[in-house]
């Protein structure tokens, strides 16, 4: 039988993640997505496959896909708490 979640808390929205090569290196942003429960939980993921991969790179943006209006959410206000602490 397959397992639904009802509960809205634990539902995994899409998220994307702009981030460049660097000033020097490149001038075209790229994206990763990732499914999560909130804007930190995907920075970390972001963070991690970064760090596994070593690569350096300057994170620009976070993004929400909303499924309700089909838009992309701004959530960028989580990269200054996040490099702040």
């Amino acid at each position: 039988m397959k397992k639904t979640n009802k509960d809205p808390k634990e539902r995994l929205y899409e998220y994307r993640i702009k981030y460049n090569a660097g000033v020097e290196n490149s001038v075209q942003n790229s994206y990763h997505y990732y499914n999560a429960l909130n804007a930190p939980q995907a920075l970390k993921f972001h963070l991690k496959m970064l760090e596994n991969k070593k690569i350096i790179v300057q994170t620009l943006s976070v993004e929400k896909h909303n499924p309700f209006s089909e838009r992309w959410e701004d959530e960028s206000s989580i990269l200054n708490s996040f490099y702040n602490e």
